[in-house]
């Protein structure tokens, strides 16, 4: 590593080393001594940064949710009518690149990590409630004016619930999904969202 790095951008590079362990050899092999030897940097400077491995954990973690959220944030930015387009905003949660495939991949050995790791459900809870967010937007921006909040809440769900089984199918290789296909099924579904407008 650098050492003309910023604090931040050294976390960052710690949290990407973490990431490259996970998809290499599985959430079950980082330990901060791995950590500091795939980040290239001695343990003890690891550890002022990330005292405890459940703390390296959870950044790397919260990585993944900083990285959507900041795509969505630029769609949203550069949108001409300062609404981005809905399809587009649901793909940046679906591993249709070789950037989202990483995060997805990372993000899902997150996840069933948090459920023997308590310390991890507050970047869990960040990307369950961004996301979850993002989905209503969608969903009111393509639903009928005047459309009860119960009805919008279920079609959020039933969206959030779709857009994560796409992208736990895509990870998995699933051999009859495929980009183009996760993409027409999500644009079949806003279609359907708004045909009840």
């Amino acid at each position: 590593m650098r050492t003309s790095e910023t604090p931040d951008a050294r976390r960052r590079h710690i949290g990407e080393a973490v990431w490259r362990i996970i998809r290499r050899d599985g959430i079950s092999a980082v330990s901060t001594r791995a950590v500091a030897a795939e980040a290239d940097m001695a343990l003890g400077s690891l550890r002022h940064y990330f005292p405890r491995q459940s703390d390296v954990l959870a950044f790397a973690m919260q990585l993944v949710v900083d990285r959507t959220a900041r795509r969505i944030e630029h769609l949203t930015a550069t949108a001409r009518d300062g609404a981005p387009d809905a399809q587009l905003v649901l793909e940046q949660y679906l591993p249709l690149d070789d950037e989202r495939r990483e995060e997805m991949e990372v993000w899902l050995a997150f996840v069933g990590a948090t459920l023997a790791d308590e310390e991890l459900e507050p970047a869990k809870r960040a990307w369950d409630d961004g996301m979850l967010a993002v989905v209503r937007q969608v969903v009111a921006s393509v639903s009928r004016p005047g459309t009860s909040s119960a009805a919008l809440d279920l079609a959020a769900d039933r969206l959030r619930a779709l857009i994560d089984g796409l992208a736990a199918h895509l990870v998995g290789r699933h051999p009859a999904l495929d980009g183009g296909r996760a993409r027409a099924i999500v644009a079949d579904e806003l279609a359907r969202l708004g045909a009840s407008r």
